[in-house]
């Protein structure tokens, strides 16, 4: 990861309380044209991140796998699902899918790219998950998030700028 991404998840990690106390009280409401607002902000911040000179997400979270996921993975890769739940799946927790069993994801290459980004999971896809509906009521997940991903606490940053 590059000094620059590091020293905003430095930031990320020192405001996190304070962060984390903005967000459950953001997310208690719903605010007229807030999506279109963050979409926005998520746009603009994508515009100066590159996830390539980070891939802290690969690293530290791992995908959710569902079902369609996995398919779609091992058809790519050739490799049998069974097999590929057996060996590298867990159950999620919330009983939504699979999780990685060990990190880093088998798909991160060495220079942060994804061996099979055609395919990757949709929960990969919308990472950190600012692109979709609803992004007022998932803003607690987002301060999670942003102590992993440099754009997420910089999306959080500027949308509390504009509030």
């Amino acid at each position: 990861m590059i000094p620059e991404y590091e020293r905003i998840l430095e930031r990320s990690r020192t405001k996190q309380k304070e962060t984390m106390r903005q967000m459950r009280h953001l997310s208690k409401f719903s605010t007229n044209g807030f999506d279109r607002t963050v979409h926005g902000i998520h746009d603009e911040v994508f515009a100066e991140i590159d996830c390539q000179q980070c891939g802290n997400c690969c690293r530290s979270l791992g995908p959710r796998f569902r079902d369609t996921d996995i398919k779609l993975i091992c058809k790519s890769t050739g490799t049998d699902p069974k097999q590929f739940t057996e060996d590298c799946l867990k159950p999620d927790d919330e009983g939504a899918g699979f999780v990685l069993k060990a990190l880093p994801c088998p798909f991160q290459n060495a220079d942060n790219s994804c061996s099979d980004y055609e395919h990757r999971t949709l929960s990969c896809r919308d990472f950190p998950h600012t692109r979709s509906r609803n992004v007022q009521k998932k803003l607690v997940g987002l301060a999670l998030d942003s102590l992993v991903c440099p754009a997420a606490f910089l999306i959080i940053e500027r949308m509390l700028k504009e509030r």
